[in-house]
This record gives structure tokens, C-alpha cells and sequence, in this order.
């Protein structure tokens, strides 16, 4: 570890001061979940590491004018504790409780899962699909970021070098009380998924009027499946409608193969995955 400086600032401001006066050479840090095995793996080397894991202006889950708030810092554990996140945010709830282990979901946090830009990230397709906005803040400002604009690459974001997501934010909508976020792993536990997937579904006397559908592990970076929601919007579910748009899934995504899951595997189950969520949501005769 001599390589590296450790700084645990107590404020948010004391952060961004410090974010502002290292820039690049800052690594921002709370659960260390990731971070730990990169240093070991020499995957980073020679930063700044500031546990932000102490401010507790970065730590919370709150409700305000309808709209749900969720700390940076903010645990796994915390997501999975909240009746506000299972009652207005279900999928999202979901996720947490399939994320890692217990150990990993008390320290691992919800903003260090989105900010290492995993394809994988178990948090990724949930907030996707509830169409979260993240707060990033500098000394020189803040700005709104979607989230569907957020990723670039495998760890990479939009993210400057001085800045620091501090909240996200997820909209009031009635649709996000109800979903299904399924992922699919080599195992039961501690699992990075083959394939996951989140669908929030609203239909009325058997017409889909909303639909949002995001996926992870099946591209460079999490996606929202627009085309396929549009697709979906406005037709009476059936079998057949289940089917083509299982085939519009497949050919929306950009999976790689690698040591887990061939491309053809992740590109098949994905419309399977669909189909089952689909299914768990919405019974179809025949």
C-alpha cells in the first residue's frame, strides 16, 4: 500500500476540495468492494484514495414531493432495509437482495456500483429502467446526468475527474412499484451475472400501455432496450406478440464472449429471460 494515500474526508465539501486538488490522481472510495481486488490485481496504482464511506450527507434514502432520493453512499444492505425502496422501487429492492453476500451488500454502496461502470452491475438495469438521474457536484458546480447517458464503456463514464456523484434521484411514477429484475448466474451466490434483466410492465384490459426494459451483461455497457419498448407500447398481449418482441430482445443487445458465457449463450437466454419475466408479471393464456 505505499503507493497509495489514504484520506477519509468527514464533509461533502471536504471531498470536493480534495476532488478539485488531486483530479485525476483521486480515487473516490466507500465499500472498497471493487477497489481492494484492483489494487492487488495492479489494476490501479499510485492514487489518492478518499473513503467517502463516512460523510453521512451521502448516506440516506428519502421521499420528497413524490420523488425517491438515494444517497451515493448508501449501502446494498441500506436498499434492502428500506420499505421505501420495496414499496415505491421493487426492482430495485430485487436486485439488491440477489446482490453478492451479506458481507459484500453491508459495505459494497449503490453510487460505487454505478460509478465502476460494470456491464454487470446488478444496480444498473433496476435504475435504468426507473429512469434514474444522478447528481454529480464539483467545486465549479452541479449538473444532472441520466443514467441512460451515464456509461461509456466498461469503466468508463461521463464522469469528470473532479467530480462526485452524490444522489440519484428516481422520478414519481406509479409504474415503478411493480417489476421483475431477474439475473443469471454460474451460482446461487456471489455470482457476476451471465445475463440480467429488469421489466416494469403497464397494461390495461390486456393492452401494454408502458413498458421499460434494461439489461445487463449483454453489451459494453447496461442498455435500455428503447426499440423493443416501442415496439411492445400499445399492442394486446398475447403469445405471439411475447414471441417476436423475445426476437426484437436478441437483436438489441451486443454480448461478447468470455470466460463465463459464450456471445450466442448471453444473445439466446437474453430473449429467454425476457419471456420468463414477461411471464412473471403478466399470465397469458395458451
Amino acid at each position: 500500500m505505499g503507493q497509495f494515500k489514504y484520506i477519509s474526508p468527514k464533509t461533502k465539501k471536504e471531498a470536493l476540495e480534495l476532488l478539485q486538488k488531486e483530479k485525476s490522481k483521486a480515487c473516490v472510495v466507500a465499500g472498497c468492494t471493487n477497489i481492494l481486488p484492483y489494487i492487488k490485481e495492479k489494476k490501479i496504482s499510485k492514487k489518492v484514495l478518499l473513503d467517502i464511506s463516512d460523510i453521512k450527507e451521502l448516506n440516506y434514502i428519502s421521499k420528497k414531493e413524490g420523488n425517491i432520493f438515494i444517497g451515493a453512499a448508501a449501502t446494498i444492505s441500506d436498499l434492502i432495509d428500506s420499505k421505501l425502496i420495496k414499496d415505491e422501487c421493487n426492482v430495485l429492492h430485487q436486485a439488491a437482495e440477489g446482490f453478492a453476500d451479506p458481507i459484500v451488500r453491508n459495505s459494497a454502496t449503490i453510487g460505487g456500483n454505478l460509478v465502476d461502470a460494470s456491464p454487470a452491475a446488478d444496480t444498473a438495469p433496476p435504475l435504468l429502467a426507473l429512469d434514474a438521474v444522478l447528481k454529480a457536484e464539483s467545486m465549479d458546480g452541479k449538473r444532472k446526468i441520466f443514467l441512460k447517458d451515464f456509461f461509456i464503456g466498461p469503466g468508463e463514464t461521463v464522469l469528470h475527474s473532479n467530480e462526485l456523484i452524490t444522489k440519484i434521484k428516481i422520478g414519481h411514477d406509479s409504474i415503478n412499484k411493480s417489476g421483475c429484475f431477474i439475473k443469471l448466474g454460474l451460482r446461487q451466490a456471489m455470482a457476476i451475472s451471465l445475463a440480467a434483466i429488469t421489466l416494469i410492465l403497464k397494461a390495461e384490459k390486456s393492452m401494454i400501455t408502458d413498458v421499460r426494459i434494461a439489461m445487463g451483461s449483454v453489451a459494453p455497457i447496461p442498455l435500455r432496450l428503447i426499440k423493443v419498448e416501442d415496439f411492445l407500447k400499445n399492442k394486446k398481449i398475447d403469445n405471439e406478440l411475447v414471441e417476436k418482441a423475445m426476437k426484437k430482445v436478441r437483436e438489441a443487445i451486443k454480448p461478447i464472449g468470455d470466460v463465463r458465457a459464450s456471445a450466442e449463450y448471453r444473445r439466446y437466454v437474453s430473449g429467454v429471460l425476457f419471456k420468463r419475466a414477461f411471464k412473471r408479471l403478466y399470465s397469458i393464456e395458451g
